[in-house]
């Protein structure tokens, strides 16, 4: 009874470790295919860190950054059609290089992680 506990448990854990994986490969998915297709320039990129989720950000500092995105230098046409935040976002940090330095951008989703909805 006790072993087959364990292994239900250790079952479960895997299945948590596969969709956790999954989301971390989507979100850099996503993010990779923002870059292609909205980037004034190439860019290296070098690493990403690990998918996260926060709740501190309120919907009037969303707006800020939606805004500011859209005025980002380094992207154009980029709109984010009025997109929500949900609670919790999910964020990931892009790095890359730009001539010698080493520069990075936020990218935050939504909970369900269908779509970029914001950046710094």
């Amino acid at each position: 009874m006790i072993r087959s506990r364990a292994y239900l448990l250790i079952g479960i854990l895997a299945l948590l470790l596969f969709t956790a994986c999954g989301q971390q490969y989507e979100a850099k998915s996503l993010v990779k295919d923002f870059v292609k297709e909205h980037a004034t320039e190439e860019l290296d990129i070098t690493d990403f860190s690990d998918l996260d989720s926060t709740k501190v950000i309120s919907d009037s500092l969303f707006l800020v950054l939606q805004q500011n995105a859209a005025k980002d230098p380094l992207f154009k046409g980029v709109d984010f059609n009025g997109k929500k935040a949900s609670s919790p976002l999910l964020y990931i940090r892009m790095n890359y290089k730009k001539d010698t330095l080493e520069l990075s951008k936020t990218f935050y989703f939504d909970k369900d992680l269908s779509a970029i909805i914001a950046f710094k």
